[in-house]
């Protein structure tokens, strides 16, 4: 049997909020390392040139991840003041966490990143990252750790035909990774519609239009799906494993109605 071992530890970052004098330097501090997938809480701690906490009460303090290439800000964070207990004042931590959500436009290379005060005027003022003056420190953003979120097929041309009025094109529902219990899921974004939709799939790698089958979705009584005046955004699951799926839709009689567009996840 193999014994893995995890560590749940929150990554700390020191920041030097006076002047250096000569005493203590600090001479090697780790880059920052971040993934991609999951949530990342970072720790800071605010010390002077004798490695002191400070006390940061009343203070507002920042956090900036800059691309290193376009020199932009990509990532900014408001500090939140962690109570260390004491009844006098609160010395030297604070926190931020950065979530998933907040890496998923980014790629994973190098960033830099700094942390300043927000003064009361609005003015920013520096912290330093090491005992020798400098404001930036490195960040690594990595992936393959974790899973990563896909978005969803966007589904938005229904040109005319098949078994409905108009019916999407053949979209890759990837039976390699969906095993014997594949779940799909559709979004399905009307717009003062009334009328039927209907999903299809197929086993076929070059299909025709009799090589699609109706696919009944969970909960409902039949492979026909009807809506009446429906301006909103109605979800709905199937399950199985396919080639492909396409998506069919048409009005009923006096209704000029559409479906816009159909997000698509499996």
């Amino acid at each position: 049997m193999q014994t893995v071992s995890r560590y749940l530890l929150s990554q700390l970052v020191i920041a030097y909020v006076s002047g250096y004098h000569g005493r203590n330097s600090k001479v090697y501090d780790r880059r920052l390392t971040l993934h991609r997938g999951v949530t990342n809480p970072v720790n800071f701690t605010f010390k002077n040139e004798d490695q002191k906490a400070q006390d940061i009460t009343s203070k507002t303090y920042e956090f900036n991840m800059i691309d290193s290439e376009s020199k932009k800000a990509v990532l900014t964070k408001t500090l939140t003041i962690l109570d260390d207990g004491s009844t006098v004042s609160t010395k030297g931590d604070a926190s931020c966490t950065i979530t998933e959500g907040d890496l998923l436009p980014l790629d994973a290379k190098f960033y830099n990143y700094a942390v300043r005060e927000v003064k009361s005027d609005g003015s920013r003022e520096i912290t330093y990252s090491d005992t020798g003056y400098a404001a930036a420190g490195t960040v690594e953003l990595l992936d393959g750790a974790y899973p990563e979120f896909i978005a969803s097929t966007n589904v938005s041309t229904f040109p005319s035909g098949g078994p409905l009025a108009y019916v999407s094109g053949s979209i890759d529902a990837r039976p390699g990774i969906n095993n014997n219990k594949g779940l799909h899921t559709i979004a399905v974004y009307t717009k003062n519609f009334t009328g039927s939709l209907r999903v299809q799939g197929t086993m076929s790698a070059s299909p025709s239009n009799s090589d699609y089958f109706d696919i009944t979705l969970d909960g409902e009584a039949s492979a026909t799906n009807t809506f009446t005046d429906s301006t909103t955004v109605t979800n709905f699951n199937f399950t199985g494993v396919y080639h492909s799926v396409r998506f069919a839709w048409g009005n009923d009689t006096g209704n000029t109605g559409v479906i816009d567009k159909i997000l698509y996840r499996q």
